[in-house]
């Protein structure tokens, strides 16, 4: 038995009911209204997917008051939940459902056109639930495989989840990260890896129920939980930013007065060239955490001079160890000079967590300047992937401690090195992998949907700009290919979401070798040039 990861949010709306849960479509919702709505909609999911084989229901929306109501509605009813993402193509979310073995959907409204093009090509038959909307739409009626429910048979009975179910199933929520073979990878995140995680960070910032908290990233990205759970565990009040201002958010910072701030380093340097980061402009904010790729010297400072009465700390951590396993405050009066080559550390393990390194195949404890492949232990590493036991094996593996216990570890593919004093430093990804707006990618994915589009077997992807301090793009490489670079693009577009798509393509007559016989890609990136009006 699991200590459902919704208590949290339950115990807030008993305590707090009348208190703000939620600032969405430019309106508050207290405790007690959202709650209301997650009783419901809880058990209206009760009723029809009871079936224990399924622990898990998919949901897809925006970040919107339907959104948010579902998945804590999922959690109540003892499931787990699959975030599908607006954003992303058709295939990738058909993909998940296919993988993920989901037979009821909740869709929210704002996705209907999404929606109605996903549903055509899911050939597998899925209860949809459709709380938006009074009666079932006519659009339903060209899509008889599926089984449609609106709030007339939704809530036509009274609701009898009123607290969160204990759950017999560990998983609390599947996220679908990037795969080497093409095919993305679902991590299972459970309720005790969650919990873990929610009551270390209530202990490192001690929020209380005044705090306003942002919600920056896209539901099918981890640190949504993290906003979500912890703002909620507080009794504190939750702000999605708006889809048109999330990469320049000042105004809606200043005029909403949030005290906690969480997103990518990226919104920095998109703030900062529109002129939102002057010395001072940010003083609500008491705490701001940044995560999802490496945090520069540059940037730090630069969010210190606007957010000058916050903390700001560079967390770390992979889906896998359910979201931030590692931190480091900066500290002004110190750590420009803890920087190492312009990026700031990420620190020390949170406590009941354990870091190594994975240092010619053995699992070591880092003395000063060790550098090595970070591996992770603790209540937070997630179980494995879902009906993934090779990728599983390829990832964790067990090891004997000096007790004669036995722990479960990690391996993050991550090149650190350890500073006595300081921490862990970030260096660099020991598979390719890349944080492209915070959403690792796996270049090798990106080469395996070219190579099939392209319909030959000479491509290369590398991420661009290689010298800057956050890549913001890929740039591809294809050879022998008899496709136009637009027929290209567009099949890629089809089956990668908007920041695996790569920018530019270039011909070449072979890709460039090394002396081992690989592709070369240092090469490759010198090789690189772009259209003269991109940057």
């Amino acid at each position: 038995m699991h200590t459902n990861i919704a208590h949290w949010f339950h115990n807030s709306a008993l305590q707090y009911s009348a208190r703000p849960a939620l600032f969405a479509a430019n309106c508050h919702h207290t405790y007690a209204e959202l709650l209301q709505q997650v009783q419901q909609l809880a058990s209206a999911i009760d009723r029809h997917h009871p079936d224990p084989p399924h622990p898990t229901v998919a949901m897809f929306g925006y970040r919107s008051l339907t959104a948010y109501a579902s998945i804590l509605a999922i959690l109540y009813a003892g499931k787990g939940y699959v975030p599908l993402n607006p954003h992303f193509p058709v295939a990738r979310n058909r993909h998940i459902i296919t993988l993920s073995e989901v037979k009821l959907l909740i869709l929210d409204a704002r996705c209907t056109p999404e929606a109605q093009e996903l549903l055509q090509q899911v050939p597998n038959p899925l209860i949809v639930l459709l709380p938006d909307h009074p009666t079932r739409p006519d659009w339903t009626g060209s899509l008889q495989t599926h089984r449609f429910i609106a709030q007339d048979e939704l809530f036509s009975q009274p609701a009898h989840i009123l607290a969160p179910k204990t759950s017999h199933d560990p998983i609390a929520y599947l996220l679908f990260t990037s795969g080497s073979t093409g095919v993305p990878k679902g991590v299972m995140v459970s309720h005790d890896n969650v919990n873990a995680f929610v009551s270390g960070m209530l202990t490192r910032y001690q929020p209380t129920c005044e705090e306003r908290f942002s919600q920056h990233s896209d539901l099918t990205f981890d640190a949504s939980v993290y906003d979500q759970f912890v703002c909620w565990a507080a009794g504190a009040t939750l702000y999605p930013i708006p889809e048109a201002m999330r990469m320049a958010p000042a105004s809606f910072i200043k005029e909403h007065a949030l005290t906690f701030w969480e997103s990518v380093p990226a919104v920095i340097y998109f703030m900062q060239r529109l002129y939102q980061l002057r010395p001072g402009s940010l003083p609500s904010l008491r705490w701001c955490i940044f995560g999802g790729e490496r945090l520069t010297l540059e940037a730090a400072r630069l969010w210190q001079q606007a957010a000058s009465n916050a903390t700001i700390d560079n967390s770390y951590g992979p889906t896998e160890g359910t979201i931030c396993v590692t931190g480091y405050f900066w500290n002004p009066a110190r750590s420009e000079t803890e920087c190492l080559n312009g990026v700031v550390p990420i620190g020390l393990p949170y406590p009941g967590q354990s870091a190594a390194l994975l240092v010619d195949g053995e699992l070591v404890t880092p003395l000063d300047g060790m550098r090595g492949e970070l591996c992770l232990s603790g209540s937070q590493v997630t179980p494995g992937y879902w009906n993934n036991p090779q990728e599983t094996d390829r990832s964790y593996f067990e090891q004997m401690n000096n007790s004669g216990t036995t722990s479960r570890w990690y391996k993050t593919g991550d090149l650190v090195l350890w500073q006595d004093g300081i921490g862990y430093h970030h260096l660099d990804r020991v598979d390719r992998q890349l944080k492209i707006r915070g959403y690792r990618v796996e270049l090798a994915e990106i080469e395996h949907v070219l190579r099939q589009v392209a319909a030959s077997d000479q491509v290369a992807v590398v991420g661009w700009p290689v010298s800057a301090d956050n890549v913001t793009c890929v740039i591809g490489f294809v050879c022998g290919s008899k496709r136009s670079d637009a027929e290209i693009l567009s099949g890629c577009a089809t089956r990668l979401p908007p920041y695996m798509v790569p920018r530019h393509l270039q011909r070449l007559a072979q890709l460039p070798l090394n002396a081992n016989g690989k592709t070369d890609l240092l090469r490759l990136a010198d090789l690189v040039t772009l259209p003269a009006q991109e940057p």
